[in-house]
């Protein structure tokens, strides 16, 4: 399509890229806006995605920066006369310059090998011997600009970018057209990237192999297997306009970015059963709902129990948990909203510190408990032995409230106690915000723990109305590490003390572990983990623009223990373990 002169150029094109550094494997979708002039005809926009093709003729692994003049007046093909350095130039001089011969000499001759017409173009002066060359000239190159050539792969307006970009820049060339003339209404508006880079390689899961004597039967295609993700994805709420994050790219923080980067991950964990943290209620039901369905998933979502006011809108977060559907059914569902379930403790304060205790311990805080049932064996004659119960948490984050924390995990312990006489077995996956060692890491893993009633940790004085110890055999999924062989270059990102993961949560301000997949070992076993990050390979911190949470999903792949390690015959499930209302546990 041809410009038809100034006078048709009614229009202008003008487009903005998210980022200006391309990422394998991740959609490119540009802002384009078109600015008319007065009485602009009707119009279309049309797309051309470019690919500079330049790679160095001798290292092919890097993109050529200088080009030999005497190959462009012979015509030599780009692949063939390009080099990445002046170095690598001089080096292939003696190879290089047979190459300016055999062009010479293919030039000497036509089509039809006529010398009479080679003849009278050397007479012509248009014609230029390079058969003698044989001295190394360093002016005979030119700067890439001069002579880059652009490959067109792809006519839309988004792209994403494939292994064959990387390292390489892209050129997007945006034009209106009057489709019935099929003229150009615009310039040609044209931007171009910086090279195509890799995304860090996929976290894998590490098969574990214990040195322990499980002291099970060998396994049976009959038993249970499944995976379990955790994962604060960071709703965008707590992504201000700041310096909170400063270090990551505008572009890297904003949702429109991070929702598809979150999903690809997600995706490609193929875990069975999701717990998300954090998770935006208006992007749950217009983003996240609608494509893990799509997946394969089935999808529950418990909001937090007050809104935050944010971009002049009030605006909820809570945990969602998400399960392959062909191979779950839901039997029994419990949300819990711990601000309720604390009134009762409130109630119980000395009325002077009543006010004070509703502040204080009144938070929005919740928990999503699920009790699935496995189809992957079809019909089971005892159903209950292929239960799980999955509980998917947030727990209050001010490091200044660890009573809070404490009240609200064995909560939600307490009420799992109730469900475990079931004999059902207990996976909690969640942002505990609770350091190892801390008095809530300890309730869980220990099954106890000693508060002396302190002004700096129990200010209120609720540890007294609190049950602060369980009968569960809880374990963080994590430590298996450390009881496996083969995993040494794994134990360098656990922390040999807590047994736990140096982190799970890394900004500028704070790196440490907060987040857990705890699971009952007397009822399941691991069998891998997903291998962990490293503080290197991230950098600063997070979110990066790779990763997209603040935090580090963790995952687990679990087996069931055979049925007949499971004990006597189960109960039935309890109807409500956490009355909102109930006395308090003495």
């Amino acid at each position: 399509m041809a410009l038809q002169g100034s006078e048709a150029m009614q229009l202008q094109v003008s487009v903005t890229l998210l980022s200006n550094t391309p990422v394998i494997g991740y959609k490119i979708d540009p802002t384009v806006l078109v600015n008319p002039t007065e009485n602009a005809p009707p119009h279309s926009l049309v797309f051309t995605w470019c690919r500079e093709n330049n790679i160095c003729s001798v290292h092919h692994d890097k993109i050529c920066n200088i080009q030999c003049t005497s190959c462009v007046k012979l015509n030599i093909p780009i692949e063939r006369s390009c080099h990445c350095s002046t170095e690598c130039y001089m080096k292939a001089w003696q190879r290089h310059k047979v190459e300016h011969r055999d062009a010479s000499d293919a030039v000497g001759k036509d089509s039809t090998g006529n010398q009479e017409a080679v003849r009278k173009h050397r007479s012509s002066g248009s014609w230029t011997d390079f058969s003698n060359i044989s001295v190394l000239d360093e002016s005979a190159m030119v700067v890439e600009e001069e002579w880059k050539v652009w490959v067109k792969v792809a006519s839309s307006k988004t792209y994403v970018p494939t292994l064959e970009d990387c390292g390489f820049r892209l050129r997007l060339q945006s034009v209106a057209v009057d489709s019935s003339q099929c003229i150009h209404l615009s310039p040609v508006n044209v931007v171009v990237t910086d090279p195509v880079i890799k995304p860090p390689s996929p976290r894998k899961m590490i098969r574990l192999q214990k040195s322990l004597n499980l002291n099970h039967k060998a396994k049976s295609s009959n038993e249970v297997v499944f995976s379990v993700l955790s994962y604060n994805i960071l709703a965008d709420l707590y992504c201000p306009c700041s310096d909170t994050f400063s270090y990551c790219p505008t572009w890297a923080v904003a949702w429109e970015y991070r929702r598809e980067n979150l999903l690809k991950e997600i995706i490609e964990y193929d875990a069975d059963i999701l717990c998300l943290q954090e998770v935006q209620s208006n992007h749950f039901e217009d983003f996240l709902k609608p494509e893990l369905t799509k997946h394969g998933y089935s999808v529950m979502y418990k909001k937090k129990s007050r809104a935050v006011y944010t971009a002049s809108k009030f605006t909820y977060d809570g945990c969602a948990t998400c399960y392959r559907s062909k191979l779950f059914k839901e039997i029994m569902k419990y949300e819990i909203e711990f601000d309720k379930a604390a009134a009762s403790v409130v109630d119980a304060l000395e009325p002077e510190i009543r006010e004070k205790g509703s502040i204080r311990l009144l938070k929005d805080n919740i928990a999503l408990v699920v009790v699935l049932e496995s189809l992957q064996n079809g019909s089971n004659s005892d159903a209950f032995q292929s239960r799980i119960c999955v509980a998917n948490t947030h727990i209050h984050a001010n490091p200044n409230f660890p009573d809070v924390k404490l009240y609200q995990v064995s909560k939600l312990v307490n009420g799992l106690e109730k469900i475990a006489q079931s004999h059902i077995p207990l996976i909690i996956c969640g942002d505990i915000n609770s350091l190892p060692g801390s008095d809530p890491h300890i309730f869980v893993v220990r099954g106890s723990v000693n508060c002396t009633p302190e002004k700096e940790n129990d200010p209120l004085g609720i540890y007294q109305y609190l049950k602060l110890h369980h009968s569960l055999s809880l374990v963080s999924a994590y430590t298996s590490f450390f009881l496996s062989d083969g995993v040494e270059e794994h134990l360098k990102k656990m922390n040999c003390g807590t047994k736990e993961p140096v982190f799970t949560n890394f900004t500028q301000k704070f790196c440490g572990t907060l987040d857990y997949i705890f699971y009952t070992d007397d009822s399941l076993i691991v069998e891998s983990l997903l291998e962990l990050l490293d503080r290197e390979s991230i950098g600063i911190g997070l979110p990066s623009r790779f990763w997209s949470s603040d935090h580090i999903a963790l995952m687990a792949r679990f087996r069931l223990k055979p049925p007949s390690l499971l004990g006597p015959s189960p109960r039935p499930l309890p109807p409500n373990p956490w009355p909102q209302l109930a006395a308090p546990e003495q």
